[in-house]
């Protein structure tokens, strides 16, 4: 079984098909330059949560037409995007560690991390080709799309503080969009009602925006071991997330939004910023709104048959919000 906590039952329904995308992400590397083979390796060797094939799995499951080898396809291919966008946002952030493990760029350079990222791409893309729905085709491209625009915007904004509206924005495009794409395009694939496709839609968008701000929660207020990430590394490259942005509201110091946007803080400053934001209400409030966004993904289940899938998705919106790493 791959579940990594006994309390994670939500991959019990589909442990089989995760099973066969684990061998078949680690073979994603078979033919190719000794290289390549080597960075899936070490990419796939230990898996992540691996939450966005199961909700491609447990989706497919409220479709009357669900053909194992094209779900499969699916569920391949969007971990393959996935996977991709994080070896780049690895390059541009100069991340060294993710899950706890060294990343592509630390390991080789940033010259193999940008191919990498090319080639998993590109593997993902052929996979997406043998899809027998163009509209489930045109989802995982335009995936691709939200993906690079959430990241331009990113790493072009410029360096002051975004309002809440423009940080949902962003993070719609670079988080939430993958997480519709696997629920919504595994419905289409099964032929679902049309009612269902947009219900798992909403979920899979809601959940997202849900795991996305709790993400920047951990990384302000988790534990570096729990959290398998250098914690406050978005505060040290001037990223404003949602603590951020609430901690600056409820504060009368009108320097703070300009200190944590600044490039190069040394360790003094970081730590001095960290403890600010950790004794604001703005880790809290960003605690809520991903409550928030978790209460209207289990609202849009309700559309949906009730059935041992539901109640499998209902558990991976809890454990989000309440997730440590």
């Amino acid at each position: 079984m791959v579940t990594r906590g006994a309390e994670r039952t939500f991959y019990a329904p589909v442990d089989a098909e995760l099973r066969e995308l684990q061998r078949r992400l680690l073979g994603v590397g078979d033919g190719g330059h000794p290289t390549f083979a080597a960075a899936v390796q070490h990419l796939f060797g230990s898996p992540g949560k691996l939450l966005r094939p199961t909700l491609v799995f447990l989706s497919a499951r409220f479709g009357p037409s669900h053909d194992p080898e094209v779900v499969l396809n699916l569920a391949q291919s969007l971990e393959l995007v996935h996977t991709a966008s994080l070896v780049h946002d690895d390059i541009v952030d100069e991340a060294e560690l993710r899950r706890n493990v060294a990343t592509v760029n630390a390991t080789w350079d940033d010259d193999v991390a940008l191919i990498v990222g090319d080639y998993l791409f590109a593997k993902a893309y052929a996979l997406a080709a043998v899809l027998p729905k163009p509209e489930v085709i045109a989802i995982v491209a335009q995936t691709v799309f939200a993906l690079c625009d959430g990241e331009l915007n990113e790493v072009t904004a410029s360096r002051a503080l975004p309002s809440e509206g423009a940080y949902f924005e962003r993070i719609e495009l670079k988080t939430a969009s993958l997480y519709a794409a696997c629920c919504q395009g595994a419905a289409l694939l099964a032929d679902a009602e049309p009612e269902h496709v947009a219900a798992l839609g909403a979920y899979g968008t809601n959940l997202g925006l849900a795991f996305q701000i709790m993400d920047d929660v951990l990384d302000i207020a988790g534990d570096e071991t729990d959290f398998g990430k250098t914690v406050g590394r978005d505060l040290a490259e001037g990223m404003p997330t949602l603590p951020m942005i609430y901690a600056v509201e409820e504060t009368d110091d009108r320097t703070l939004g300009v200190r944590i946007v600044a490039p190069g803080k040394d360790a003094a400053e970081l730590r001095e910023l960290l403890r600010i934001i950790r004794e604001s209400g703005g880790i809290e409030r960003a605690r809520a709104k991903a409550r928030a966004f978790h209460d209207a993904a289990v609202a849009a289940l309700d559309a949906l048959p009730d059935r041992p899938e539901r109640d499998a998705l209902r558990d991976i919106a809890r454990f989000v919000v309440r997730r440590v790493r």
